[in-house]
C-alpha cells in the first residue's frame, strides 16, 4: 500500500459526532418563573438553558381569527434541539419587548406531566372590563377594556362557522367619546365589523391594524 493509498483510506473514514442529548425534564415551577421575566433575568436563563440554549427566532402569522396589538409585538423564540410541543408547534417561549410572556414546551421537559399535548404557560394579560352597552339592540357589542394603562375595544365577530376576536387600541379621550356617546359607539362597531368581514382583511390580514385605526381616528378624532 502506497502512501497515496493510505492517505485515501484515512479521509474516506466517516468522522465520529456526539449526538446532541434532548434536554432534560425540569420542574414546572421552574418555566412558571420566568413568565414576566427579562430574557436576560437568571430565571429567564434557567429555562433557555433547560431547552437547549440555542433558540430561533420566528415571526408570528397574522391570522383572520384574533388580532391583538400585544401579539402583533410579541415573537417566538424556537428550541431546535427541544422534543416539539405538540405536533403543530416547536418547544417556544413567546417573547415581547425582551420579557417572557408565555412559554410553550414538550410535556417531556416537564416533571410529572405525561401525554403528548404540551405544557402551555401564559402571562395573564389582565383585561378589565369598564364598559359594554346593555340591551337587546347590543347583542354582542364589543366591550372597552383596560389593560393596564392601555384601552381596547374587545370585538367578537362572526365569520360564518366561526367567531373572531379582535382588539383594537383606543386612547383614553377616544374610550370616553365612544362610551358617552351611543350612536358614536354603533357607528364605530359597524366601520369595525366590515373590515373584519371585508375581501381585504382575509387576502392580506396585514391591513387589519391600519385599517381599524383609520375607522377609529375618522369617528373619534385621533389622540
Amino acid at each position: 500500500m502506497t502512501g497515496h493509498d493510505v492517505e485515501d483510506e484515512v479521509m474516506a473514514k466517516p468522522k465520529r459526532t456526539k449526538r446532541k442529548r434532548p434536554p432534560a425534564a425540569a420542574p414546572q415551577e421552574t418555566f412558571a418563573n420566568a413568565l414576566g421575566r427579562p430574557v436576560d433575568s437568571a430565571e429567564a436563563r434557567v429555562v433557555i438553558d433547560a431547552l437547549g440554549g440555542v433558540h430561533e427566532v420566528r415571526l408570528l402569522p397574522h391570522s383572520t381569527s384574533r388580532y391583538d396589538p400585544d401579539l402583533a409585538r410579541t415573537v417566538a423564540w424556537d428550541f431546535p434541539s427541544a422534543p416539539p410541543a405538540n405536533r403543530w408547534t416547536a418547544t417556544h417561549i413567546g417573547v415581547r419587548d425582551d420579557t417572557v410572556v408565555w412559554i410553550t414546551v414538550s410535556a417531556a421537559l416537564v416533571d410529572g406531566v405525561a401525554g403528548d399535548r404540551g405544557v402551555f404557560l401564559r402571562l395573564p394579560e389582565g383585561d378589565e372590563e369598564i364598559f359594554r352597552p346593555r340591551g337587546e339592540d347590543w347583542n354582542r357589542a364589543p366591550a372597552i377594556v383596560r389593560r393596564g394603562a392601555a384601552y381596547l375595544l374587545d370585538l367578537d365577530v362572526g365569520q360564518g362557522h366561526w367567531d373572531g376576536n379582535y382588539k383594537f387600541p383606543l386612547t383614553p379621550r377616544q374610550a370616553r367619546s365612544v362610551r358617552a356617546d351611543p350612536l358614536l359607539y354603533r357607528e364605530v362597531w359597524d366601520g369595525l365589523v366590515r373590515i373584519c368581514q371585508s375581501r381585504r382583511f382575509f387576502d392580506n390580514p396585514a391591513t387589519l391594524p391600519d385599517d381599524a385605526q383609520a375607522v377609529i381616528d375618522a369617528r373619534c378624532g385621533r389622540g
